[in-house]
């Protein structure tokens, strides 16, 4: 090759070269793939501290992070007709009338006492709203006794979930007699689920096969009586349980308290004296132990009666549900 073929040959290459500091494209970049990302930050990071171009922050001794517990989810109970448990000590306390006055469970407000009737009468019972909102039904039973305590008369009657904010009954009530009077007890009593009854109130009446009839009026609708003590679904413990109240009513001056379990058994009973202290509207305290015997613990209704040996021989009960054990 001759010198002047080289010359031309090497200014052709130098002119290429340079063109291709000025060509508008440039090359595809070159993709780091994202797993490796976090490494190359954190190595990145780490020569920057090293190289002493960045000074990493000094930890606070006193900040201390508070560790919060990972939070409990409780789980909605289940329904049960159990009603819920309170533990209390079971000692005396001072009995006061209160104020204002509870209204009785069962109220009879027609006929009074000692209205005479004839067949058939028109019967008006105030019952108050259960207590267990759990309970959906509530049963109660309207019995008629002649002088001589045979039943001339029974229903039996259930206020659904539904009718539970209906107080008042009223019905016509029927029955039958031989001769021309009679004189009779009207029972209205409320029975659980257990078959055990939980109030009950009474009326005397004179009952006519014919005639013109007389209907009395009643007081007012307090309760008769009210048991402050034991507090409803609290647990006993000992074998001796604390029964206390106030009553307006006490045939003989003394009321009976039995104690009955959820089987129908009686776990314990005694007689309880009534003080002659008015403290006012004519109630009267009444206070006691009653011994209990159960070998587990147990449901038991406290069923404190006043009774007086006619007709069906229990005027009014009033009664709590109470956990007792050994």
């Amino acid at each position: 090759m001759s010198i002047r073929r080289l010359s031309i040959l090497l200014l052709c290459l130098s002119f290429i070269a340079a063109g291709c500091d000025v060509l508008p494209w440039s090359a595809a970049p070159t993709y780091i793939p994202e797993e490796h990302i976090p490494t190359l930050i954190e190595m990145t990071a780490q020569a920057l501290v090293d190289g002493g171009l960045v000074t990493p922050p000094t930890p606070n001794p006193t900040a201390i992070p508070t560790i919060t517990d990972t939070p409990t989810i409780t789980p909605s109970p289940v329904d049960t007709v159990e009603p819920a448990l309170n533990v209390v000590m079971d000692t005396p306390v001072p009995l006061t009338l209160p104020d204002p006055l509870p209204q009785a469970e069962i109220q009879i407000i027609n006929p009074g006492r000692l209205s005479r009737v004839i067949s058939p009468f028109n019967l008006h019972v105030y019952l108050a709203p259960p207590k267990n909102e759990q309970e959906e039904n509530s049963t109660y039973m309207i019995s008629l006794y002649g002088d001589d305590g045979r039943i001339l008369e029974r229903e039996v009657l259930t206020r659904e979930e539904g009718e539970s904010e209906n107080s008042h009954l009223v019905m016509d009530f029927n029955f039958d007699i031989t001769g021309e009077a009679e004189t009779a007890r009207l029972e209205v009593s409320a029975v659980d689920s257990y078959n055990r009854i939980t109030s009950l109130d009474s009326t005397d009446v004179i009952l006519l096969s014919d005639g013109n009839p007389e209907i009395k009026s009643i007081l007012d609708l307090y309760a008769s009586m009210i048991i402050q003590q034991p507090i409803p679904s609290t647990l006993i413990q000992g074998g001796v349980l604390i029964v206390q109240g106030l009553t307006r009513f006490a045939p003989d001056d003394q009321l009976l308290v039995e104690l009955v379990n959820r089987d129908g058994n009686q776990v314990g009973s005694a007689e309880l004296p009534v003080a002659e202290d008015d403290l006012g509207n004519g109630f009267r305290p009444f206070s006691g132990e009653i011994p209990y015997q159960v070998s587990s613990s147990s449901w038991i209704r406290v069923q404190v009666v006043a009774r007086d040996g006619k007709f069906s021989g229990i005027q009014q009960l009033i009664s709590v549900e109470v956990l007792v054990s050994p």
